[in-house]
């Protein structure tokens, strides 16, 4: 046998070598993990003409600045994000509403996936209008359950609207643990001007996520506090203003709001706090709404492998 023969045979022998080497190489890496868009929590509202609904609030860092939501509703409203601080005075103070800045604005929707780019360092509050002309309408309220009365609203025209929130999160060739929203508290409570203090809120595992939705006739200022912080207000409701200050779980000066925060493990017990804004007058037998739902894993969930 010639050597250019030999020769032939040896690269053609590295060559099928070679590529079965790269060929298991390729198959033994990790698949990419696909992502998309997945329901979170929901909610549903009713608008008279003219009525505003304010929606969740989207911080810094949620779903990497996006919003996605799906939107339903009967008769067309306008959806929009507003700055979380000025939608809250607005909310104090409905004359300073022209003053809000609005970004995002979708008008005439009555169905469609809702999606904005939320800046970073700029919490945005997810508002819904009812377009209707408010000329017959005997009141204009932001979204709440109560008139200016404090009583359960009676709605002229009602528009009834379903508003379904998505995340963002891993879909295949992951094998992700399956959440679930469970209900941690819900209780509808009479309103008095000292602080409701809940515990028994705990997280199972890092950055799980709690759903939080209030309801009430005046003003609040409604947080999750670690529990021993709380204990310390039951002994000392003086301090509040300064137990409450920089939270990282807080709204206030809320009448009726839904938002989420996230806690780890290492954040121990905490406890849920609603108290309404100093100065407000707190009407008798008035009565204040209040859930907290929390996302538990109930499948595939990751366990201590020494346990």
């Amino acid at each position: 046998m010639n050597s250019k023969l030999l020769e032939k045979r040896g690269l053609l022998a590295f060559a099928l070598v070679f590529g079965l080497s790269v060929g298991v190489a390729r198959a033994s890496r990790p698949q990419e993990s696909t992502f998309d868009w997945l329901p979170s929590n929901d909610e549903s509202t009713r608008l008279d003409p003219a009525d505003y609904h304010t929606g969740r609030v989207f911080k810094p860092g949620d779903q990497a600045g996006n919003v996605h939501v799906d939107i339903e509703a009967q008769e067309p409203v306008t959806v929009e994000m507003a700055p979380a601080e000025e939608w809250s005075e607005a909310l104090r103070h409905p004359e300073l509403l022209p003053r809000v800045t609005f970004r995002c604005v979708r008008e005439h929707v009555t169905k469609t996936t809702y999606t904005c780019d939320v800046a970073p360092g700029h919490p945005m509050t997810l508002v819904l209008r009812d377009e209707r002309d408010s000329a017959h309408t005997a009141v204009t309220a932001f979204g709440g359950t109560f008139n200016d009365r404090g009583t359960v609203r009676e709605f002229v025209s009602p528009n009834d609207i379903h508003i379904q929130y998505y995340r963002w999160a891993c879909v295949q060739n992951c094998n992700p643990p399956r959440y679930q929203w469970m209900s941690e508290l819900k209780e509808t409570y009479d309103l008095t001007s000292a602080p409701k203090i809940y515990d028994g809120i705990t997280p199972d595992r890092d950055g799980e996520p709690f759903s939080v939705k209030m309801n009430s006739p005046v003003p609040m200022t409604v947080a999750i506090v670690p529990s021993n912080l709380a204990d310390e207000l039951r002994e000392n409701p003086d301090s509040l203003a300064s137990a409450l200050d920089k939270r990282p779980c807080i709204e206030k000066s809320v009448r009726s709001t839904a938002f989420e925060c996230t806690f780890d493990l290492a954040d121990g017990p905490q406890s849920f706090i609603a108290v309404p804004e100093a100065g407000s007058t707190v009407p008798p037998n008035k009565k204040a709404e209040v859930e907290v739902i929390a996302s538990k894993c109930i499948a595939n969930c990751l366990t201590d492998p020494e346990k």
